[in-house]
């Protein structure tokens, strides 16, 4: 059993658009991006339904800072673990990705393990979706 894109609201699956183009802007901003990261990035915009408009779309209010810290950083890198596992297949690069992504908004590289761990377990354990959300600061403590 595997939590299921299907079961997310408008408002969840644009949450995790979001975030998706918080990474995808820091990565941008870094200048030279490895091919593999692309290719993660790229593969990520297409289970999404990213078009090629709002990849040219490069946000000029978009700051890495807004999110250091800040409570927006905790859900950003929760919706970018559940991205990971949106199509059953947790890839290795999938995981560097978020992990250097979860250093620079200030995380530990080993949130984006636990994350995914509760995540996968979730509806073993009984929980959904809405539940291991609120519920993110009690995960990562």
């Amino acid at each position: 059993m595997r939590i299921n894109s299907n079961n997310l609201s408008e408002e969840e699956i644009k949450s995790i658009k979001d975030s998706f183009f918080h990474i995808y802007h820091s990565f941008l901003n870094e200048g030279f991006i490895s091919k593999d990261f692309v290719g993660c990035l790229f593969k990520w915009g297409v289970q999404l339904h990213i078009t090629e408009d709002e990849l040219k779309y490069v946000d000029p209010e978009y700051d890495e800072e807004e999110i250091r810290g800040d409570e927006k950083a905790l859900p950003h890198l929760f919706n970018l673990v559940y991205m990971i596992y949106l199509d059953g297949k947790v890839e290795d690069i999938e995981l560097e990705v978020v992990t250097k992504y979860a250093e620079k908004i200030g995380f530990k590289s080993h949130i984006v393990n636990d994350l995914l761990k509760t995540i996968v377990t979730a509806p073993f354990d009984g929980f959904d979706f809405h539940h291991v959300k609120e519920h993110l600061r009690e995960i990562i403590e």
